[in-house]
């Protein structure tokens, strides 16, 4: 797979949409920082001066996040409607410039609040505007594997976030990270804007001229009929959307956009509500609540690593099995994987003889990283603008992600209050429910989207040649 993104055809789209991702994976280490930093400001050994924090605290240190993503999405959503999406790309990197400053200077946990608000504002607008970037970028044969790299960078962010927290010193990471959105604003200022909002602005020369970019077409002579109907597809979709009339009520009660805007709040809804992101993001103390023998601070990095390789499994195949079916096998994975940790975690609440089973939460919490990154992390990005009809795909997209950031939230600030009040086993049981009726959703109302055409509402028929 990585070999067909690199050949003539695809491998600008590769590059282009690695080069965005660059803020996706300082994102990544804002997801993870919580995971060995927590642990160390509720220590006696806490950097701000203040004294060790409190779960109150920590369940609030989790919650901006989400807060900043609901702010986000609302906000970029709206800059790259009116401004277009490279000016939108390029204004993630000020959020993030400024909460790693943040994270330098501050001394208590005030600064930390602000931090993560505006680090959940990058992701807000990351997931507001990343899959749609890719879906104006990207040829359909491998939309879906280019969908999954957002969920692989932000888990190489969550890798070195692990890793650095863990051995290094607390206020040595900001300063190496600022070195990221820089580097992420000297790439993205490359790259042309794309051919959908160039056609939305009616500049249709340069329209053509960045879609010969991301088909890698050097000039007009090379220009083949396979690019030339796409162009003109894509310019008779704009024009339509553009001269359609104005949404209303009734756009979101057709059929269509009743079934499309229920998976799409399904899929946030499970994306958050399984328990994965707290699990990542509250790693170090659920580790240490199991008891196990394993040095936490490997353990952690192996979760990350494995993250990885469920992404990068997706990554391979999505395309080709399709997304219905990762999805059921991904939602299956976490949900027997929580199922067995609560379980564990149950027995060995009440029962010392478990110590010597201490390897059993860590198993079980690499199946739960792994099943997930086959695609409840993943399928996120590229699912729902697959599901939702042409007209409201914009407005329908932007509702999703802030019902993300508001599951997040939800989920972020309850799940310290609820380890300790009802402990892991109660806590995994929920969300291994939460899996179960999923599962059913999937297999009875979830349609396969792989391969759909975004431009047209029905397949239409391509000419039967497609080398460029």
């Amino acid at each position: 797979m990585v070999l067909e993104f690199l050949s003539k055809r695809y491998w600008k789209q590769f590059l282009a949409i690695n080069a965005v991702h660059i803020i996706t994976i300082g994102y990544g280490v804002t997801v993870g920082w919580t995971a060995p930093i927590i642990p160390l400001l509720q220590s006696a050994d806490t950097p701000l001066p203040g004294g060790p924090i409190t779960v109150e605290q920590v369940s609030w240190v989790g919650s901006f996040f989400s807060i900043g993503g609901m702010s986000g999405t609302i906000l970029y959503a709206l800059i790259h409607t009116y401004f277009g999406k490279k000016t939108g790309l390029l204004m993630l990197a000020i959020p993030h410039l400024i909460l790693w400053n943040l994270l330098w200077m501050g001394d208590s946990v005030y600064y930390i609040y602000a931090a993560r608000f505006l680090g959940g504002l990058t992701g807000g607008g990351i997931f507001a505007m990343v899959p749609l970037y890719v879906a104006d970028i990207a040829d359909r044969t491998i939309r879906g594997s280019l969908g999954s790299l957002t969920m692989l960078h932000i888990n190489f962010g969550l890798l070195a976030s692990y890793t650095a927290g863990n051995y290094l010193p607390y206020y040595l990471i900001p300063k190496i990270m600022l070195c990221l959105p820089i580097a992420f604003l000297a790439m993205v200022c490359l790259l042309p804007e794309t051919p959908y909002c160039l056609l939305r602005k009616g500049k249709v020369v340069e329209a053509e001229k960045s879609l010969m970019f991301y088909r890698n077409i050097p000039d007009v002579t090379r220009k083949t009929l396979a690019f030339e109907y796409e162009f003109e597809s894509l310019k008779t979709f704009t024009l339509s959307e553009v001269n359609k009339e104005k949404l209303s009520l009734a756009d979101f009660t057709t059929p269509a956009a009743i079934k499309g805007l229920f998976i799409s709040i399904f899929v946030m809804a499970l994306n958050q509500f399984s328990g994965i992101f707290a699990i990542l993001t509250y790693a170090g103390n659920i580790l240490e609540a199991c008891g196990t023998s394993m040095d936490i601070k490997y353990v952690l990095i192996l979760i990350a690593l494995i993250n990885i390789c469920g992404n990068i499994t997706s990554f391979i195949v999505v395309d080709m099995a399709g997304r219905k079916t990762f999805l059921l096998i991904s939602t299956i994975g976490v949900g027997v994987s929580l199922g067995i940790l609560g379980l564990h975690s149950y027995f060995s609440y009440n029962d010392d003889g478990f110590v010597s089973y201490s390897w059993v939460p860590v198993l079980a919490l690499l199946a739960n990283i792994y099943s997930a990154g086959l695609g409840i992390t993943n399928m996120v990005g590229f699912v729902i603008p697959e599901v939702l009809p042409a007209k409201i795909r914009g407005i329908g997209s932007t509702i999703s992600v802030v019902l993300l950031c508001f599951f997040a939230f939800v989920i972020l600030k309850v799940y310290p209050i609820l380890l300790e009040r009802i402990h892991i086993y109660g806590t995994m049981w929920i969300s291994s429910g939460v899996c179960a009726v999923a599962i059913l959703i999937i297999i009875f109302v979830m349609p396969e989207t792989k391969g759909k055409n975004l431009i047209a509402e029905e397949p239409t028929e391509k000419p039967r040649t497609n080398a460029y």
